[in-house]
């Protein structure tokens, strides 16, 4: 399931309202987001779903983050077919097969490029973590909150 900033925004609101009305109540704090959720969301006119830790605290992947005019956070890279700037980066999983090698040896490649105009595609065994500091990400300086990733701690969610 692809990323989607409001549907995450409106769990997070959810989740936080079903926090503070607990506490409101005098209810014991609960630290299940599902339940949090369900009985949060028919009072706010939400069809209460099941929630796993994959909808909850999906991270973003490069590809998925943009701003709110929605153009990438993360750069894009040139293709080197259609010369445009438009190859979007994604991850691979080391025991995926597009990470093979032609040897058949898995996690050789880290990384997929492939270009939103021509659909070009290539791999790279350079970790992401790299391109994304040949791209420019200063990982020095950002934050979290400034890429839009939200975590549950024990003091909410924040």
């Amino acid at each position: 399931m692809a990323f989607d900033i409001c549907e995450h925004k409106i769990r997070q609101i959810v989740i936080k309202a079903g926090m503070e009305i607990r506490k409101a109540k005098g209810l014991p704090e609960e630290k299940n987001i599902t339940i949090l959720f369900n009985e949060t969301a028919p009072l706010l006119g939400i069809v209460p779903i099941l929630l796993s830790s994959k909808d909850a605290d999906h991270l973003p992947a490069p590809h998925e983050m943009k701003k709110e005019d929605g153009t990438p956070i993360i750069p894009l890279k040139k293709c080197p077919q259609c010369g445009k700037k438009a190859m979007e980066m994604f991850g691979l999983c080391r025991n995926c097969k597009d990470a093979e090698g032609e040897d058949g040896k898995s996690g050789k490649y880290k990384v997929r490029f492939k270009c939103k105009e021509c659909h070009f595609q290539e791999k790279s065994e350079k970790p992401m973590v790299i391109w994304l500091q040949e791209m420019g990400v200063d990982f020095k300086s950002i934050s979290k909150n400034a890429l839009g990733i939200r975590i549950i701690t024990n003091d909410g969610i924040k």
